[in-house]
């Protein structure tokens, strides 16, 4: 009977000590790419706005059903922004997008343009995840978040270069 309580009270204090440590972990997790482009930013960012280079194309494929919203602020939780405004044109240099599937917030993340030289433009594309401080596991799942994601930034960034060199 002695060996069954020390080995309940040892699980019950091994995991109190997992869960304490856990909440070391970071609750925002980001994931990036970045690529340079022979364009100029504000360019970009003009293609962007004038939706002739569609967010919807560049983040999912068309035939998919993911919906995406993009604002020239950051989202929050429950934030309208395209829902009350469908014509608003982002107008900074990082447009901030919100991928949905089904009323469900998949992703939010960013397009970021940084005129480093004259010729060229950096775009970064980024995703950012938020887990709650209580979840111990799925913190320690959003550290592996750039193997499972990684892939996808990378197509993305050359779904866009292959976008701006055809126009």
């Amino acid at each position: 009977m002695k060996i069954v309580k020390l080995g309940l009270i040892s699980a019950v204090i091994f995991s109190l000590l997992f869960w304490a440590i856990t909440l070391l972990f970071p609750s925002n997790t980001v994931v990036s790419r970045a690529a340079n482009m022979d364009v100029k930013a504000d360019s970009l960012m003009r293609i962007m706005r004038s939706n002739q280079l569609s967010l919807q194309t560049l983040l999912a494929d068309t035939s998919s059903t993911l919906k995406v919203a993009a604002a020239d602020i950051p989202f929050y939780e429950d934030n309208l922004f395209n829902a009350l405004n469908k014509e608003a044109i982002p107008s900074a240099d990082t447009i901030f997008f919100g991928v949905k599937q089904q009323g469900h917030l998949l992703v939010e993340g960013g397009i970021a343009t940084y005129q480093l030289a004259a010729d060229s433009a950096t775009v970064q594309l980024f995703y950012v995840f938020q887990t709650p401080w209580y979840n111990p596991l799925r913190k320690m799942k959003m550290m592996m978040a750039d193997k499972a994601y990684g892939p996808g930034l990378d197509s993305s960034l050359a779904r866009l270069k292959a976008m701006l060199y055809k126009k």
